[in-house]
């Protein structure tokens, strides 16, 4: 809360930390009114598979950023998200997440500068 979000020229620390937080609040506020006008039937209890790979995935993502690089660590991510949640061929999910990584490298390091941990790379 303290960072500074800076202008639309210029954006400073803080500016991604926060459209990040409006996007996850407005997804959250999505999901609650579908929650509420769904029946309970419907409900998703937490032990559900996908819940669980999906807390283990995202939990493992800060612990392994630094040491292991953005890249491999991303892209395992990504891979793990799509073989194990989404049920896509291993193939298809390497090439998909070997073109986000790219993507993603693009992003940060051609378009804003920055220099993400590279890891054993």
């Amino acid at each position: 809360m303290l960072l500074d979000i800076g202008d639309a020229g210029l954006p400073g620390p803080g500016f991604f930390p926060l459209l990040l937080a409006a996007g996850l609040l407005g997804i959250a506020l999505l999901l609650a009114i579908d929650c509420w006008r769904s029946s309970a039937s419907e409900a998703v209890e937490i032990g559900h598979r996908d819940v669980l790979i999906s807390i283990a995935a995202l939990l493992s993502v800060p612990v392994l950023f630094e040491p292991a690089g953005a890249p491999i660590t991303l892209g395992l991510f990504g891979m793990a998200s799509l073989v194990l949640i989404g049920r896509v061929s291993p193939l298809l999910a390497i090439a998909a997440s070997g073109l986000g990584m790219t993507a993603c490298w693009y992003f940060f390091a051609v378009l804003l500068g920055v220099q993400l941990p590279i890891g054993p790379l």
